[in-house]
């Protein structure tokens, strides 16, 4: 019995909402709000123990903000090994895209070569805005 997870209500809610939000990364702030809006009651303590546990069996993802010191989480797609690349992050609607094409090869190769430094991709963002919020004018 040890072994099993130990899976309560707030557990299952919390790893709900990160399933919903895929797309993007969520602050604990937001994950605390959608549950007290489904009458979940659950204090920002265990929240953060629960993404913590997530994080380190590698489920979910932690973004630390551009300021460092606030993060935000996102569930980790296991299929497109998220920890074998860079991640774009949009400062103002907080999507996620996947820098998992052949110019992460071009990018680590260059950093290597010119500079003596191996990238380690894990949680590594590179902030900026996105289409869709360029297209609405957020600058």
């Amino acid at each position: 019995m040890a072994d099993r997870e130990y899976r309560t209500n707030s557990r299952v809610k919390i790893l709900e909402f990160l399933r919903e939000n895929g797309d993007r990364a969520v602050s604990v702030a937001q994950i605390q709000a959608h549950l007290d809006e489904t009458g979940v009651a659950v204090n920002k303590t265990t929240i953060y123990r629960y993404l913590d546990k997530l994080e380190k069996e590698g489920t979910a993802a932690r973004f630390v903000e551009e300021n460092g010191k606030k993060a935000s989480y996102q569930l980790m797609n296991r299929e497109r090994r998220c920890s074998e690349h860079l991640h774009l992050k949009c400062v103002r609607c907080g999507c996620i895209q996947h820098l998992d094409c052949g110019f992460m090869d071009e990018i680590e190769e260059h950093i290597m070569k010119e500079h003596g430094f191996q990238i380690q991709c894990r949680n590594s963002v590179i902030y900026g805005i996105c289409a869709g919020c360029l297209g609405r004018g957020a600058r």
